[in-house]
């Protein structure tokens, strides 16, 4: 079995209650990859992630240059894939480097005096806004959701908040 993308999501938590409990069951994944640069070189915190996640998930943690290559022809990539970011940065850049997505899930962004609140629990600025904005002009779908059954926002519901 090949992978398969099955989720994407962008939650500066990362792996934490919410995330294991609800979205694995919700979609179906097996394996969980993180994409970030700063945590791909940090051994300690990754082992932390990984103790996370519940047995039987599989969790990677690479960088946006590795995630880049993690779908070349030659590569062997299994399961049903969990995409993590902790940062609207890394998505835009994994994005940028090739990773193609469907759907992107907006569910965390951390909160501080520069952002403001434009969803349950998520907070943004204009910097933030356009790089969704440039991930959307490439055809992948942003949506705004923390919890599955709440209702999704859309990206251009949310960017009307911020002006």
């Amino acid at each position: 079995m090949a992978a398969e993308i099955v989720h994407a999501r962008i939650d500066y938590r990362l792996i934490h209650g919410q995330v294991i409990t609800k979205w694995l069951k919700q979609c179906g994944a097996n394996r969980i990859i993180i994409i970030d640069d700063g945590l791909s070189k940090d051994t300690f915190l990754g082992q932390v992630y990984k103790m996370a996640a519940p047995t039987g998930i599989q969790v990677d943690i690479v960088s946006v240059k590795q995630a880049a290559n993690l779908w070349a022809p030659n590569k062997t990539v299994k399961g049903q894939i969990f995409i993590l970011f902790k940062s609207v940065e890394m998505a835009k850049e994994a994005i940028d480097a090739g990773l193609n997505l469907s759907e992107l899930q907006i569910g965390g962004l951390e909160n501080t005096a520069s952002r403001k609140v434009v969803h349950v629990g998520i907070s943004m600025d204009k910097d933030d806004g356009e790089k969704l904005k440039s991930i959307q002009n490439k055809g992948t779908r942003v949506y705004f959701q923390t919890i599955p059954g709440e209702e999704i926002e859309e990206l251009d519901e949310i960017l009307r908040k911020l002006d």
